[in-house]
């Protein structure tokens, strides 16, 4: 199963997680959260760049990791995408709770599936309903 990692400025990915698993009831995969901190100095980036190295490794069981970041090119963001290239992930950035409960109950989907299933809830999620 697809472990994921949710990487996001502050506490906003733990408050989200919260608010998907009281909606959704508990979670079948490993979900991780790591926050950054948003007033994060440039001596820190390492120290953080380290944490995410090991919890993708600790998340890593060969079906890959789902890494859901908040604001596209934002250090959450740029942090996780060190990691691409050398590991089984796949990532997707602006993460919301449309996106986080459709990961959810869609989480026995292979990786690549599901970052897609991931997207098309977040779209559906803000698509206008009220005729503007």
């Amino acid at each position: 199963m697809v472990n994921i990692l949710i990487v996001t400025h502050n506490q906003i990915g733990v408050e989200m997680l919260k608010s998907a698993e009281m909606i959704v009831g508990k979670c079948i995969p490993t979900i991780k959260t790591l926050s950054i901190p948003g007033n994060l100095k440039p001596d820190e980036l390492g120290s953080y760049a380290d944490q995410i190295k090991q919890t993708i490794e600790l998340l890593e069981k060969g079906d890959g990791v789902l890494i859901l970041t908040d604001i596209l090119g934002a250090t959450p963001s740029n942090l996780v995408h060190y990691f691409s290239s050398s590991h089984n992930v796949k990532i997707v950035a602006g993460l919301n709770l449309p996106m986080l409960i459709r990961i959810l109950n869609y989480a026995e989907q292979p990786l690549e599936l599901l970052a897609k299933i991931g997207i098309v809830g977040a779209n559906k999620g803000i698509t206008k309903e009220i005729g503007i």
